[in-house]
């Protein structure tokens, strides 16, 4: 038999296999797997869908798993399927299924509805960085001179006072 090719349909892997199979199979496989520590069988065999006794057992759980994806989405149900509320359901016919399932679903809307509030809004008008920095330091000092905003030398005491550059005293000297 052909494997299965990937496809919108059949984006999830069977854990036994590898192959490419629906949401409803991946969850089907995963129950079976549960069912199957829980009765301490051991590992299920390669392709145990085939193989009695888990073929009747996996066809169950793929219908059950079918009626739940008409009703909520393959992300909730493997995501339900995958919490530790599940650890003690081994199958998806249990009653409190459904709940569960529900409350994953509403906690994916709410994620889903959270990212589309928090959509970036571009700021109409972006204030730009100041260009001088109020420092004298050598590169600012040449720009000075270019732009003709020299200092007046008279103005100068030379004495060396608190804003003075310390190289600029040393010169000065």
């Amino acid at each position: 038999m052909k494997k299965r090719k990937r496809s919108e349909k059949s984006r999830y892997k069977h854990e036994s296999t590898g192959d490419h199979c629906t949401c409803a199979a991946y969850v089907a496989e995963i129950m079976c797997k549960k069912n199957a520590e829980n009765k301490n069988v051991g590992s299920l065999p390669h392709k145990f869908w085939n193989k009695k006794p888990w073929n009747w057992t996996f066809k169950k759980q793929l219908w059950a798993a079918q009626k739940i994806l008409k009703t909520y989405s393959e992300q909730a149900l493997v995501k339900a399927v995958n919490s530790p509320e599940f650890k003690r359901i081994f199958s998806l016919n249990h009653p409190n299924c459904l709940g569960i399932i529900r409350r994953y679903e509403l906690l994916l809307d709410s994620q889903k509805d959270r990212a589309t509030e928090q959509e970036v809004k571009p700021i109409k008008e972006a204030k730009t960085r100041s260009k001088s920095f109020k420092k004298k330091n050598t590169l600012s000092k040449l720009r000075q001179i270019e732009n003709g905003k020299k200092k007046e030398e008279g103005s100068d005491s030379g004495g060396g006072s608190q804003g003075d550059d310390p190289k600029q005293i040393r010169e000065d000297n």
